[in-house]
């Protein structure tokens, strides 16, 4: 919807995109701290239609690549056109007057959603043309508006992290030994034996296990398969080693 561009060094440029997605929605927030869990913070949200985009483009010799920097829902409202004498001094603009992006006693809040552009920035590749980068994001944002509108929102990344961590608390909320005692595998193979009953169990004698050594039953069609010819075997030819 609105683009600037400001220069930050000789080869360095950040865009900045003003997006507006058509309609009202919650802007639900997380807490990020450096020292302890993030976690979701409660309601009531603030809500906006207008996200701003931030890209860097770094500029080396013929090479333009786009850096996803942030992207941030905010409160913006349009400036009138400025007119002198009937010639237009400057065209109507956008301006952003608030971010909804905080500081709070252990960290700061921020858009549910972000870690999931940051990703999404990774995990394509990190190196973009620059209409490639804003079309990825716009692309994403679109998905997440359309999934608040639908009533089946797309739980976000921290959302889906935090899913997993409760899972495994309750998995091992009883200690790890009671996290496995139920499980298949452990019944089947992992089973303790106590001393009293590994002192009474019957082992098979030397003889019976040498009774078998060397044997095995196969049915007459997989003997028929089985034919070999000790001459064709190289390694029986050589026998140079019985006289060393």
């Amino acid at each position: 919807m609105y683009h600037k561009v400001r220069r930050t060094s000789w080869r360095h440029l950040r865009h900045t995109y003003l997006v507006d997605i058509g309609s009202m929605i919650d802007v639900q927030l997380m807490e990020v701290s450096k020292l302890y869990e993030n976690c979701l913070l409660d309601p009531p949200y603030p809500r906006t239609r207008f996200f701003e985009i931030e890209i860097d483009e770094q500029r080396d010799n013929k090479i333009n690549t786009a850096i996803f920097q942030n992207i941030v829902p905010v409160h913006a409202k349009q400036n009138s056109n400025w007119h002198f004498l009937r010639s237009l001094i400057r065209p109507d603009s956008w301006a952003v007057t608030e971010r909804i992006h905080f500081p709070t006693d252990i960290g700061e809040a921020q858009w549910l959603y972000t870690d999931d552009f940051n990703i999404l920035f990774l995990s394509s590749g990190g190196r973009h043309d620059l209409d490639m980068l804003v079309n990825l994001i716009t692309g994403k944002l679109n998905t997440i508006v359309q999934s608040y509108h639908s009533g089946k929102r797309i739980p976000s990344e921290f959302e889906n992290q935090l899913a997993c961590r409760t899972a495994i608390r309750s998995i091992f909320s009883e200690g790890i030994d009671r996290a496995f005692r139920d499980a298949a595998v452990y019944r089947d193979f992992g089973l303790l034996e106590s001393a009293h009953e590994k002192k009474n169990l019957q082992f098979p004698s030397g003889a019976e296990i040498c009774s078998h050594h060397g044997w095995a039953r196969v049915s007459p069609e997989q003997a028929a398969h089985l034919h070999v010819d000790i001459d064709e075997i190289e390694d029986l030819r050589d026998t140079s080693w019985l006289t060393a």
